[in-house]
C-alpha cells in the first residue's frame, strides 16, 4: 500500500475499533504502516481488517493484520509450460522433460513460477 492508501485504510479502520489512534500522531503512524504494509495490497488488508473486527475487542497490530490480509492476496500461478508437464503426468501416464526435471529437482518451484521457456 501507499502512504495514502494506508490513511484511508487506518481512518476505515476506525470504524472497528475507535481507539486504533488514540495517543499515537496519526501521520507517524501512517507512514510507520505503510512501510510495514508496502507489500499488501489495499483491498487484501481491508478484507483482513474486516475478519479480524469479528473476533478482536482491541486493534490488531500490524503483525496480526498481515496474517489476516495472506488468504486475501493473489494467488501466483504457474507457467503454462508446468502446468502442461503436470497435467500429462498425471492424466496421460506421460512424463514430459520438463516434468522429469522438476522430478529430480534441477528445477526449482520458485523458477517454476515463472518459467515459460522450452527446456
Amino acid at each position: 500500500m501507499t502512504e495514502q492508501e494506508t490513511a484511508l485504510f487506518l481512518l476505515s479502520c476506525t470504524n472497528y475499533w475507535a481507539n486504533l489512534m488514540r495517543g499515537k500522531d496519526p501521520d507517524e503512524m501512517t507512514k510507520a504502516w505503510a512501510t510495514a504494509l508496502k507489500d499488501v495490497p489495499l483491498q487484501a488488508a481491508k478484507s483482513g481488517a474486516a475478519n479480524l473486527a469479528a473476533t478482536l475487542k482491541f486493534p490488531p497490530t500490524v503483525a496480526e493484520l498481515r496474517t489476516a490480509a495472506e488468504e486475501f492476496l493473489p494467488r501466483k500461478i504457474e507457467s503454462f509450460d508446468v502446468l502442461f508437464a503436470r497435467t500429462c503426468h498425471a492424466c496421460l501416464n506421460f512424463d514430459t522433460p520438463l516434468f522429469q526435471k522438476m522430478q529430480r529437482g534441477d528445477i526449482d518451484p520458485q523458477e517454476a513460477l515463472n518459467l515459460n521457456a522450452k527446456v
